[in-house]
Parts: C-alpha cells; structure tokens; sequence
C-alpha cells in the first residue's frame, strides 16, 4: 500500500464530497479511490468513512485522522510546490468560481492582459447565479462577497475592494420619463428589482453629498417587467424598461460603454466587501499568488471601491 496515496484519496474524498468527484479530481478512477481508501482503514484497523446509499461522512475516527493528516499533506505539497517552481513563471490550470454577474464585468475581460502577463497559465472560470459567501472546494479561488466581514472557517481571504448598489438607466428610458432627483421619486418610476420571497420591498439608500441626510427608506415603484434573474433584468433596463439596482463592480461595463447611466449619482445603496479566498490557511500555491497580485495591481485599494463610475 502507499500510504500517501491512501491520505490524498481521504483527503480528496472529504473535500470533493465523494468517490466520482474525488476521482475525477486526481484524475483516476472511482475503483482506484475506493481500493486505496479501504487499504487505508485495513492497515490502521478502523473504518474512517461512514458510507450509506444516499450519504457519505466521516466516523469519530476519521474525523481525528483527517484532521491530523492535512497539515502533513498540505505541508508537503507546498515544499514540492516551491521547489518544482523555484525559478519557473506560474502556470497550469486556475480554476476559479464566482458569481456569474462579477465573472462577465470584471474577471473574464481580464484574462488575456492575464495570460500576457503569465503565459503558461490556463484560466477556468465557472459561474454560480448567486453572490458566493463561502469557498468552494472543487475550485483554486472563489470570489466571495460579504456584507459584515466573512465567516470563519479553513481558508485564507484577501479583500478586493468593496462595491456598492448604484442606480442606473438607459438613456432610452430617461428620455421618457425625468430623472428622479431624490430617492422618493423612485415610488414614480418602474423599477426592476428582484421581487420574491425574503426579499425587502423597502431599500435604504444614503446620500454621499455633504451635509446631506444620512438615509432614507424607499419603496420602488412596481414595474411592468418581472424577473428573479438579474441577467433577465440587465437586459429589460438595456432595452429602456425601468431603473435598475446594480452592484457598482457589475455595472461599471454599462456605465464606461454609456450603455445605462447613473440615476441619483450622490445616492448609494447597501455595499458589499469582495474578497478573493482559497483553502488552507499556510501554503499559497504560486499560480494563486500570481492572480492575486494581478487582481489587485488592477483594482487598487481594497479599502474604496474600485469600479464606481459617475
């Protein structure tokens, strides 16, 4: 048995959530994972996996074991990591998640100025319909965003920047109908927000002008477009159908083409922090390293809010 092989597989297992994804994560086969797994719990004499037709966990014993094998397994892939790389450019495949509005407007544009800078580095992007507030297993990097600081957990985060809501019109709609010149206006207005369950009919919005009042609570005027899809309702503003509510970090693309314009420029909404994370907490892998520093060579102070356009 190699034993070293058997701890990745575990390892890989538990982080993966199963045998298909494990193997298809160290490129093998399922049968392979299972006869190192079971070689694993012969020679130690315990059953580290609890396994049913429907979930997989891990025993009291595994708990111990993985928790004591991970630092050693982590440890020794960054010492094989800095020595194979020591002297060489990052490169090899990236594979990043991130909410699939955030994706189109910031990261997707960037990748080949990222690719010139680091050419033997191989980008896959995958998308999530929803603002990520945990890292995802399966990926080197995760985009997260969060509204109060991120939650506790196995994985080191570097923030981005913060992005605030904004909104925005298409020059069609304001052609036809006035801007408004404060937020209460907005009850006058069709409005394309998201609406559905656990979702806030009243929005705060605050003023960033001197001396101006601190908030107000607003409720947006009904639209005639629905949509729980924010690309759906992009689209219907594109098309001069209302106004809009976007994360500045989205629709800053919109902004700079004049495609949508701003709406109550000295008015923001809630703000969210943008992190870049990844699992583990000691080793950086260099290829990781390397998108951090570009991202954050192209965004600046992670402290303002890099993407607001007047």
């Amino acid at each position: 048995m190699n034993q070293l092989d058997s701890m990745r597989a575990l390892l890989s297992v538990v982080d993966q959530g199963g045998f298909a994804p494990a193997a298809q994560a160290l490129n093998t086969s399922r049968a392979k994972i299972t006869r190192l797994i079971q070689e694993l719990e012969a020679a130690l004499n315990i059953r580290l996996l609890q396994r049913t037709t429907r979930t997989l966990s891990l025993t009291e014993a595994g708990e111990v074991y993985v928790a004591r094998i991970r630092p050693l397994i982590e440890g020794l892939d960054a010492a094989n990591d800095e020595a194979s790389s020591s002297g060489r450019m990052p490169g090899g495949l990236l594979k990043v998640q991130s909410s699939l509005d955030f994706a189109a407007a910031q990261l997707i544009p960037r990748v080949p100025r990222l690719q010139r800078v680091y050419p033997q580095l191989e980008i896959e992007v995958n998308t999530s319909d929803k603002l990520l507030e945990a890292p995802d297993l399966k990926s080197d990097v995760t985009v997260l965003f969060s509204r109060q600081g991120l939650a506790d957990g196995d994985y080191t985060a570097f923030k981005l920047g913060t992005t605030h809501a904004l909104l925005c019109a298409s020059p069609r709609y304001l052609e036809a109908h006035p801007a408004p010149v404060h937020p209460s206006e907005l009850e006058q207005h069709e409005c394309l927000f998201p609406k559905g369950k656990g979702l806030a009919e009243v929005l705060r919005f605050r003023s960033t002008a001197a001396g101006a009042q601190p908030s107000v609570d607003v409720r947006p005027g009904p639209a005639r477009f629905h949509s729980h899809s924010p690309e759906a309702l992009y689209m219907a503003a594109l098309q001069g159908m209302g106004i809009i509510g976007m994360l500045s970090a989205h629709a800053q693309p919109y902004l700079q083409s004049g495609a949508l314009v701003r709406v109550l420029p000295d008015w923001v909404g809630e703000s969210w922090q943008v992190w870049l994370a990844f699992t583990g907490r000691k080793h950086v892998p260099r290829k990781v390293q390397a998108f951090l520093a570009f991202l954050r060579s192209e965004f600046g102070d992670p402290d303002a809010d890099p993407w607001q356009v007047a």
